[in-house]
């Protein structure tokens, strides 16, 4: 299964990151990190244990991209 980000917006539309999950032959969990514009490239590997990790990494790599770009307001 494969969960994609784009940015639509600014002078960096178009770029993407996606992240891949899956069980490979074996029964190993792996999850797949490629970022890119038209073809991504592999960015990061994860062999996991259980299911646990892997909704452990994908939470925080995606709750990490998500604000990446942008600022959190001031309240005061």
């Amino acid at each position: 299964m494969t969960i994609r980000l784009e940015n639509s917006t600014g002078r960096r539309s178009g770029r993407f990151v996606a992240y891949e999950y899956g069980e490979d032959l074996f029964g190993t969990l792996y999850l797949n990190k490629f970022s890119g514009r038209e073809k991504g490239r592999l960015i990061d590997k994860w062999r996991l244990n259980d299911l646990g990790s892997l909704i452990r990494v994908l939470d925080t790599e995606i709750s990490r991209r998500e604000e990446e770009n942008y600022e959190r307001p001031l309240f005061n």
